[in-house]
């Protein structure tokens, strides 16, 4: 097909003459801000096989109790250690110990761990003792570290494998996958005897299952563990003092909304900072692309 000089592609009317009108019909135009990269967690067998310990070794001590292991004083699950190793296997700066990390979430971080921090130590000591405080401290930590990153690896590996993608890295896992390891990780989460236990109706699950998500996604986008434990730290002490009468339902849905609320935003600004959130046309035109494989 031939066109006449100043003719594109898709100016031509139904009786076949050019439309003149075409230059100037208005196109859909504007920038939006859209995730095109996922950050790198390298995967190696020995990180798989630090992912699997960690994973089988909470659930079996959650459900059965065993091998029961003590830090201190203090009843902890062996998947914390098992998960400290697995940071050092992947590199503590990819998980968000890092200068460009802590860049990045400086808002959520200067804010949040402060205030968490002397919500802690400032904890009612009618509602729970301090050694108690350390036990729900490192169980978050816990929980952070074997579902928000060894079931994600452990998933996302996987699920990448059999999607035929390189499983060596979760930049290279590819979306499917990537969402696949979070959902997958969220369930595992929300199966644990605690959570299970405060299951009663419907809307239980899905906020459990909600904000497994939410926590799984702000990390895996961002590659960072920080604001998720610590946002799961500020909801787990207004769930504490709410069931012990110390805060009002209101207040602990309003702490909980503004902890939610921040770690999305945190996430997104996040996600630019570090180049995996970018600005792309929300419509490109294809009759501005050249037709000649020449050019450039």
């Amino acid at each position: 097909m031939e066109l006449r000089a100043g003719e594109r592609l898709g100016e031509r009317s139904v009786d076949g003459r050019v439309d003149d009108r075409a230059d100037d019909r208005e196109l859909a135009r504007g920038w939006a801000w859209r995730w095109t990269a996922w950050p790198s967690w390298p995967v190696t067998p020995l990180v798989l096989v630090l992912a699997a310990v960690a994973v089988a070794a909470d659930m079996l001590s959650s459900w059965l109790a065993v091998p029961p292991w003590y830090l201190g004083q203090v009843l902890v699950s062996p998947g914390l250690g098992v998960g400290v190793a697995l940071v050092f296997a992947v590199g503590a700066r990819n998980v968000g110990w890092s200068r460009a990390s802590w860049r990045a979430w400086r808002e959520v971080l200067m804010l949040g761990a402060p205030i968490v921090t002397i919500w802690a130590l400032a904890f009612p000591r009618s509602v729970i003792a301090f050694a108690d405080m350390e036990g729900v401290v490192l169980a978050i930590a816990t929980e952070e570290l074997v579902y928000r990153f060894a079931a994600v690896l452990l998933f996302g590996a996987l699920f990448a494998r059999l999607a035929g993608n390189d499983w060596r890295d979760l930049a290279r896992w590819g979306d499917g996958p990537a969402i696949g390891a979070i959902v997958a990780s969220a369930v595992l989460f929300g199966v644990l005897p605690g959570h299970v236990e405060q299951m009663t109706g419907a809307a239980n699950v899905a906020s459990f299952f909600s904000v497994a998500l939410l926590l799984g996604y702000s990390t895996v986008r961002t590659g960072s563990l920080l604001p998720g434990f610590l946002v799961h730290l500020a909801l787990d002490l207004a769930a504490l003092a709410f069931f012990a009468g110390e805060l009002p339902g209101i207040l602990r849905v309003l702490v909980d909304a503004g902890a939610l609320v921040g770690l999305v935003l945190g996430a997104m600004l996040a996600g630019r900072r570090l180049g995996l959130r970018r600005r792309v046309p929300r419509v490109i035109d294809l009759r501005e692309i050249s037709l000649d494989p020449a050019a450039p």
